[in-house]
This record gives structure tokens, sequence and C-alpha cells, in this order.
């Protein structure tokens, strides 16, 4: 999940709020699609996180594939993916079949070279997003919705693609930076 504020920090602005508002998003990635993107206002914590893989985010790869038994599902480390519910429910819908702290097979922690969400698909959409200062939370949402549904699919399939390009550098790397070799 990534956490979308409505101001750039390179904008100035008066503008004097001790809680800034905020929405987080959930975006998933299989082959070439996107899945999402599912929004919470406010705070994620681990029991937001849990319905909302509940009653939105499985339902809708479930929706999306043929195959759902064969879905690898990974998540990063961050705190609300890592609660005891969270990890219980995802060992019973993707056995043996997640990978996260504490999953199937454990991702590399600070490893965002290594994930099309963070190495691409982030980037892109709030490139798009922050072109102009969104006028309010309703149309930082709006804006990250219709970006999201305009990614030309060759460009998600080469996000994919270059993946394993990733991989064979990371690896040659010994896990140490490697994006100075792409």
């Amino acid at each position: 999940s990534r956490l979308w504020s409505d101001t750039n920090p390179f904008w100035m602005q008066e503008h004097h709020t001790q809680h800034p508002q905020k929405i987080n998003v959930w975006l998933g990635m299989m082959g070439g699609r996107v899945i999402g993107p599912f929004f919470i206002n406010g705070n994620l914590n681990s029991e937001t996180y849990l319905a909302m893989l509940q009653q939105q985010i499985v339902p809708a790869i479930q929706a999306s594939v043929n195959n759902f038994e064969q879905i690898w599902f990974q998540q990063d480390g961050a705190p609300p993916h890592y609660g005891l519910q969270v990890r219980q429910y995802l060992d019973n819908v993707f056995p043996n079949h997640w990978i996260g702290r504490r999953g199937s097979i454990e991702w590399p922690a600070r490893s965002p070279d290594l994930s099309p969400l963070d190495y691409f698909l982030w980037g892109y959409v709030k490139d798009r997003v922050y072109k102009t200062k969104p006028q309010d939370l309703e149309d930082l949402r709006n804006r990250i919705q219709q970006e999201i549904q305009h990614i030309p699919q060759d460009t998600l399939q080469r996000a994919v693609s270059h993946f394993y390009t990733r991989l064979a550098h990371c690896v040659t790397a010994e896990g140490y930076q490697f994006e100075h070799l792409l």
C-alpha cells in the first residue's frame, strides 16, 4: 500500500494543520494487469488491511483469474501487513503461496528495486496525478483512478518484463544495490 497526500513537497502554500488529509491506496499487478486501486481514508492498520483483503483485494484477484490456487501474493513488511490475523488469513487463502514478512517466502526488507509496483507503477501514476495540484481528497482519488485506468497495456507488460533483468542484476550484485547497472 502507499500513502498519498494531497500536497506536493515542491509546492509552496500557506496552510496550517496538525493533521493533513491523506488516503491510503492499495494497488496490485498481475502480469500486465492492475488490480485496484482500493482506498482507505486515514490511517491503515492490521484490522483495516484485513478487511480490505477480505472484502476487496482477494475477491478482485479471484475475479481476474481462472487459476486462483496458482497465484502468488506478495506484500512488503509494512506493519499493517504483518498483523497475526492478516498472516493467518493469507496462510488460509494463499497456502504456501504468499511472499512477505513471515510468509511462505520472506520478502527482502527494503527491496523496492525488485517490485514492479515500486520501481515503476507508483512513480508513473504519481507523476501524472500531480501534474497540477489536486483540489481536495476527492479530486486526488479521482485522478488516481483515472491515471491507473489509462496506463497502456504494453507499458505495464514492459515494466513486468524488466523484473527478470532486475533479478539477474540483483544476483550479479550479490543482493546489493544494482540500479546503476540498468
